[in-house]
């Protein structure tokens, strides 16, 4: 065999190869800790946090009740996962564990681009409580997320409403983003 013919013969096989991958394998990637840290507040009878290990607590104590209306100040705590993303995504899955999560905190798991200040979202998915133990959120995009290539970003955590009086808590422990 002609050294040319060789190397066609060589070439074909690895092209083979490289389109006999399942269709997913170059399509989903999966995110761990450490995660970065992402927007936090409340007021000053509220607790927030968020460990880059994926662990988000926000809990608050209120104890004034509201003659008109609640006041604001009510705690968020977010991660974030910053992706380059090629093309469109069709899922995103947030997985969790140690989950406590109480009726009036909910789990969010949120897509959106990289803007300073007013950020496009692309899809937000809310839990409410009561969460508790081992679980996945799943998020599907509502809009198309543009041009590509683009950075994106998956923001996920927790967030309280704010009720007055009350008193309300939750923990998470966020152990993988999955995009897809």
């Amino acid at each position: 065999m002609s050294r040319a013919l060789r190397l066609l013969a060589a070439l074909g096989c690895s092209v083979a190869l490289v389109t006999m991958a399942p269709a997913d394998a170059a399509t989903k990637h999966t995110y761990s800790a450490p995660f970065k840290l992402g927007p936090a507040g409340g007021d000053q009878f509220s607790y927030h946090s968020a460990t880059s290990d994926g662990t988000v607590t926000v809990g608050r104590v209120y104890p004034i009740p509201g003659v008109i209306n609640c006041t604001k100040g009510a705690p968020y705590a977010k991660l974030l996962v910053q992706f380059r993303a090629t093309r469109a995504v069709h899922k995103v899955v947030a997985t969790f564990d140690s989950a406590a999560v109480d009726p009036f905190t909910f789990v969010q798991l949120g897509l959106r681009d990289t803007h300073k200040g007013d950020h496009h979202w692309y899809g937000l998915k809310t839990e409410r409580g009561a969460v508790t133990g081992s679980g996945t959120l799943t998020l599907k995009p509502y809009m198309a997320e543009g041009p590509f290539p683009r950075v994106l970003v998956v923001e996920f955590g927790l967030q309280q409403s704010s009720a007055c009086p009350n008193a309300d808590f939750g923990t998470i422990h966020f152990s993988k983003i999955e995009v897809s």
